[in-house]
């Protein structure tokens, strides 16, 4: 049975007399080692953690809700072991009469990993915030599975939580801001000038992740020293794949650059390699025949010029020389992988690859509608090669079939085709849901986005630049063309 170690930190408040009494539940963790089980320590420092720093999930109005939600959950995961545990991929590969994607496609962030994963429950770290890639908070361990980790924003409700790989290189240990000069965005409720890493971990009681569980990326090499950061590139907009943009470098980190388009606000940005095909340098549009689209607010969009910008802005370009093509992807429509879900990032689900386009590939969840495809960058590290949750312990979602899903009398199903009740339109506060409402998967969810809430929304505007590490680039990406600065556009494209 894969390892699942569980901490869901569910809030439910229910009457008791004439007051409402708070409990914080426990999901019991189990784990294919045998003989492992919870220690109450482990429970009672949860306990005091989750009181220190306020993580608490939205508080539900019933303890019968919490179990429907958790119970019927874990009663479900359980039927999927059961499936899998009947299933195999050398079995399925031979009865469809496909291949699998070879493992030398996968990249190291993709493929199966050298190392265990190491992280436990409640331990301490600093990492970005997939929604703001230029900030760096403080984060914690949710929850385990396998190679996967559910990190949650100390301070803020659980629904803002997200899943990463341990091996993922936007995750690093406590100090790394303070060591690197990077801003750290801390709890909710800490004030920034007196917040330190070790007091705040000895007041609560709270472990820091070990360093030895980050992966070390220096094998990639080093950073070409011709990548600075302020330097002016080229850049597909990975949210617009159709549209290459005016873009600054924002952040090196190691052997990654931060791309920031020029006038937009963060939530625009991402990480890449100096070797990815979103990156090119300045003139690659002209000598393509692309178009370029210039900085919100640029005078005569139509005829935007690098060398009049160039010196408005007074920056430099990235030198072409040191741009180098990267060899296509090599992945081919009819392969089969193992494809987490972005509707519901807890599953890992069996999928077929059914077109691809020069940087990405558009896949499909075996026994589900077509509906339910949509395209996802090769580099994305959430596509991994065949059997790749089988190593790493991590369940795996099987092609769906009517008769495999067992309904007791009286329980509560939803009533999407294939759907099991796992997981929740509105994030990871709900860990199930019996209804079309809550499902990620019906009809009237299916155009939403059921991935990440954005916990910084609220804030003003001055405070978000505040947290960006890329605000000391101010000057470069936000300027007017006469010199004077310019609000960031935050509106979509």
């Amino acid at each position: 049975m894969p390892s699942v170690h569980r901490e869901d930190g569910g809030e439910s408040c229910f009457p008791f007399g004439s007051s409402r009494v708070q409990i914080l539940h426990f999901p019991i963790s189990w784990s294919k080692s045998a003989g492992r089980k919870p220690r109450l320590g482990q429970l009672d420092a949860l306990s005091q953690d989750f009181d220190c720093c306020a993580m608490l999930c939205e508080i539900k109005t019933s303890y019968q809700e919490y179990l429907s939600d958790h119970v019927s959950t874990e009663m479900k995961q359980g039927d999927s072991a059961a499936q899998e545990a009947s299933w195999s991929w050398e079995r399925y590969l031979k009865e469809q009469k496909a291949v699998a994607a070879p493992v030398e496609l996968f990249s190291k962030d993709q493929s199966f990993p050298e190392h265990e994963n190491g992280f436990q429950i409640g331990m301490r770290l600093e990492g970005i915030d997939p929604r703001h890639p230029s900030v760096f908070c403080v984060l914690s361990v949710a929850e385990v599975c396998g190679y996967r980790l559910r990190l949650h924003f100390d301070g803020y409700l659980s629904c803002y939580d997200f899943w990463t790989n341990a091996g993922s290189p936007d995750i690093h240990p406590v100090g790394w801001c303070e060591k690197t000069k990077h801003k750290l965005h801390i709890p909710k409720g800490y004030r920034k000038d007196k917040f330190v890493w070790m007091d705040y971990l000895k007041a609560c009681k709270l472990q820091n992740a070990p360093k030895k569980l980050f992966r070390n990326r220096s094998s990639n090499g080093p950073m070409p020293k011709e990548f600075q950061v302020g330097m002016k590139l080229e850049a597909v907009d990975r949210k617009n794949p159709s549209l290459v943009c005016v873009a600054t470098i924002a952040d090196i980190v190691e052997d990654r650059l931060l791309v920031h388009f020029d006038n937009w606000d963060d939530s625009y940005d991402y990480w890449c390699d100096v070797n990815s095909p979103y990156v090119q340098p300045v003139g690659w549009c002209q000598e393509n025949g692309r178009t370029l689209i210039a900085p919100q607010g640029y005078p005569d969009p139509e005829n935007f010029s690098w060398t009049e910008y160039l010196e408005a802005t007074q920056t430099n370009a990235v030198p072409a020389k040191v741009f180098k093509m990267r060899l296509p992807h090599g992945f081919l429509p009819n392969m089969k992988l193992e494809v987490v879900d972005k509707r519901n990032p807890r599953l890992i689900r069996v999928a077929t690859i059914t077109d691809v386009d020069d940087q990405r590939v558009k896949v499909h969840f075996d026994g589900w509608d077509h509906k339910y495809d949509y395209w996802v960058e090769a580099d994305s590290p959430d596509i991994h090669p065949v059997r790749w949750c089988d190593v790493t312990g991590h369940p795996l979602e099987v092609p769906h079939r009517a008769n495999d899903v067992k309904i007791l009398p009286g329980q509560a199903v939803c009533p999407t085709p294939g759907c099991r009740g796992i997981g929740h339109i509105r994030g990871p506060r709900y860990s199930g849901h019996h209804s079309a409402f809550g499902c990620p998967y019906s009809d009237m969810n299916l155009k939403k986005e059921a991935t990440l809430l954005d916990r910084l929304r609220e804030q003003t505007q001055a405070n978000l630049e505040s947290d960006s590490s890329h605000s000391k680039l101010e000057n470069l990406c936000s300027l007017k063309f006469n010199g004077k600065h310019e609000k960031v556009n935050s509106q979509p494209r």
